[in-house]
């Protein structure tokens, strides 16, 4: 099995450059953060006291030494100088983050079939494929229980 794989890093800073429970996505193609989470604006407790925690999240494995400084910088032309004042805490290399997925690993829908598949690959490799997944079998069920 082929696998994608994450470099994490989280930082504790004083105060949240998003104030509210988005994941603010890298919409160019330059650099090497993906995306940016600030984990305590959904759930504060998880942040050191006083603080806001915040995920970086990188495509594929970064074990460079100069990684903190160089995330920082790219930070800074999305949040600007606050960026400086963050405390970095900890990386987190995920060598099999996601298994790799191809549109024709999906199983095409079956249904007549006497059963119900269900899980993230029968959507996309991750929780909110499961999630999708689930909630597309519940539908289902549901339906031939009112068609019958």
């Amino acid at each position: 099995m082929e696998w994608r794989s994450v470099t994490n890093l989280y930082f504790a800073a004083p105060q949240s450059p998003l104030n509210e429970p988005l994941l603010a996505l890298n919409g160019t193609s330059e650099g090497i953060v993906n995306n940016v989470a600030v984990v305590s604006d959904v759930a504060p407790a998880y942040a050191p006291e006083g603080q806001s925690l915040i995920s970086v999240s990188l495509l594929g494995l970064y074990p460079q030494r100069d990684l903190v400084d160089r995330v920082k910088s790219e930070l800074k032309e999305w949040f600007g100088e606050e960026v400086a004042q963050w405390k970095f805490l900890r990386t987190y290399e995920i060598p099999k983050a996601l298994p790799v997925q191809r549109p024709d690993d999906i199983p095409p829908p079956q249904p007549d079939a006497p059963y119900h598949l269900c899980g993230d690959f029968m959507n996309s490799a991750s929780i909110e494929g499961s999630i999708v997944s689930g909630q597309n079998t519940a539908r289902r069920i549901l339906e031939g229980l009112t068609n019958s």
